[in-house]
């Protein structure tokens, strides 16, 4: 029966005015596409690796994978948490902005590139886990655990030690919950202020060009198992489309891989290349 449109047809009679058609809402929800490209998985054993692969094309609503089952198995996600550790540093007061300064406690952290006194940005850029350490602690375990209840990153766990948990306690985060968590910062969906989203997307931005941008951050951890690698990030481009939503994770048991540092980037960007995302020449 439609007796909202009856109604109002009868007041609008009785008021002399003409009447009004009432539309109804548009509900019509989008269904997400998938593609498997398993194709590309000899990559991954060309450098002597296994590995998997998510990339969620928010404009599409289209998800790609490589190896699908591997989507929702979580691992430590290593240096990958340090985009994370960066918005809840600005957030809480842990760090000012991307220059904020941290004092190096003179302990040799195995690169000579990351011991020295280094800002929120150099960080990122140079992978020093002490850093985001030194956040964790100055921010505090609560604090910590807050942000990660509330953003729902991963499985949220931080024992095993809160200032270390993302790469030998008990964190743990999937290749699916990766893509979902940067789509959300790429879309400026995640429970932060506007201007600490701003500066930790400023502070990933490892390619500018004037037809893309690509965003990214690496990460390695060492368990019982061997090695786990991530190159987490998106992609925007200047076209209209995507952001390009993606989650590289590598692994081998073998701890002194002559591949295993590079492969972890390079492989996503060729992955990317073949797919369209980004350019072949650049």
């Amino acid at each position: 029966m439609r007796t909202a449109p009856l109604l109002l047809l009868l007041a609008a009679c009785a008021s002399g005015s003409a009447p009004t058609e009432v539309e109804a809402p548009n509900t019509t929800v989008s269904t997400p596409t998938t593609e498997l490209r398993d194709d590309l998985g000899s990559l991954y054993e060309d450098a002597q690796l296994t590995g998997s692969f998510v990339m969620h094309d928010l404009g599409r609503d289209h998800w790609l994978f490589i190896d699908g089952a591997q989507a929702d198995v979580a691992t430590l996600p290593a240096s990958s948490f340090k985009i994370f550790s960066s918005l809840y540093a600005l957030e809480s007061g842990a760090a000012q902005d991307a220059d904020e300064h941290f004092t190096w406690d003179g302990s040799d952290h195995g690169r000579a590139s990351v011991n020295k006194d280094l800002t929120l940005r150099e960080s990122v850029e140079l992978s020093a886990y002490w850093v985001h350490r030194d956040i964790a602690r100055r921010a505090g375990a609560d604090v910590l655990k807050h942000w990660l209840d509330t953003v729902g990153y991963g499985n949220a766990d931080t024992t095993g030690g809160y200032d270390r948990a993302w790469v030998v306690g008990g964190l743990r985060i999937t290749p699916r919950e990766q893509v979902e968590f940067l789509g959300r910062l790429a879309r400026n969906e995640l429970p932060f202020a506007q201007r600490n989203m701003d500066i930790v997307k400023d502070i990933t931005l490892q390619e500018d060009t004037l037809g893309y941008r690509l965003h990214g951050k690496t990460g390695w951890a060492i368990d019982s198992t061997g090695s786990i690698g991530w190159f987490v990030g998106w992609v925007e481009k200047n076209d209209g489309t995507g952001p390009f939503v993606f989650a590289n994770r590598c692994s081998t048991p073998d701890t002194l891989s002559a591949t295993f540092a590079t492969a972890r980037r390079a492989i996503a960007i060729e992955i990317l290349e073949r797919t369209g995302v980004l350019p072949t020449a650049r």
